[in-house]
């Protein structure tokens, strides 16, 4: 970000160019629309038969599993499609170019974020649509969902920003991150466990996760229509704390790859 008079410049018109381009990319390559579609979509569908099923021996746990899941692939879509966009700039060789053209680290980190949550939202509302005729009733727990979807894509984002710093640190041969990462946050918030039946070990691990609290409310709204405000306000607390933090992560990592000629090996 240029600084004139200690007055931190931010040109829009990059930001937006940038987001379009993003979009466009997204639209004509099917392999993109495949992936970003596709998997979340019939990752719904199976669990939704799986809670279909699941009504016969235990209704509650088939909407647990359904509502884990549809917050899940949220997560994985909002983190992803921010990182793997910033690798698909890498291997094509347009990240060299979009540095010549004077774009700084924010506006380009801050591009990605926005053109990611345009299209995971809108994803969303395909998975809570396709959840609805499986039972999970959208229509009467709009609200709930809504404020849980905030602080998931809060999260998710503060992630996407901390792996994209790594990606331009540590450079293309670590972009298997990008696509991997969350996958061991999700794992360590123990989505389908209640904690108190884990080793202390593992109880202690999971309250540092960003996604812990999140699940945790996600499975009592599941169940009881209601969010339960303490794991609401634990999620908020959590995935604020990742999100200011990430940010000094990023700009290091970005300064530092500068400094020791890393940012010209990734072109």
């Amino acid at each position: 970000m240029s600084k004139s008079q200690g007055v931190v410049k931010i040109n829009f018109q990059r930001i937006f160019a940038l987001i379009y381009r993003d979009l466009l990319l997204n639209i004509r390559m099917k392999w993109r629309i495949a992936e970003i579609l596709y998997f979340p979509i019939t990752t719904i569908i199976i669990w939704g038969l799986f809670a279909l099923y699941s009504k016969t021996v235990a209704i509650e746990a088939g909407m647990i599993v359904l509502a884990t899941n549809l917050f899940w692939q949220f997560a994985y879509l909002a983190q992803s499609t921010a990182n793997m966009t910033i690798m698909d700039d890498t291997w094509s060789g347009s990240f060299r170019q979009l540095m010549l053209s004077g774009i700084t680290e924010f506006e380009y980190i801050i591009s990605r974020l926005i053109s990611s949550t345009m299209i995971s939202v809108i994803i969303m509302m395909f998975m809570t649509i396709t959840a609805y005729f499986f039972g999970l009733d959208i229509f009467g727990l709009w609200k709930g969902l809504i404020i849980l979807s905030l602080i998931t894509l809060i999260s998710s984002i503060a992630l996407a920003v901390v792996i994209a710093g790594m990606l331009v640190n540590f450079g293309r041969e670590y972009g298997f991150i990008a696509w991997t990462a969350l996958q061991l946050f999700i794992v360590l918030s123990f989505p389908f466990i209640e904690l108190s039946t884990l080793p202390i070990l593992f109880q202690k691990l999971s309250m540092i996760m960003p996604f812990t609290y999140i699940f945790m409310a996600v499975r009592e709204f599941s169940t009881t229509n209601a969010l339960n405000s303490y794991f609401v306000i634990k999620a908020l607390i959590s995935s604020v704390v990742y999100f200011i933090i990430s940010w000094p992560i990023y700009f290091y990592a970005f300064k530092h790859a500068r400094k020791t000629g890393k940012l010209a090996r990734l072109h």
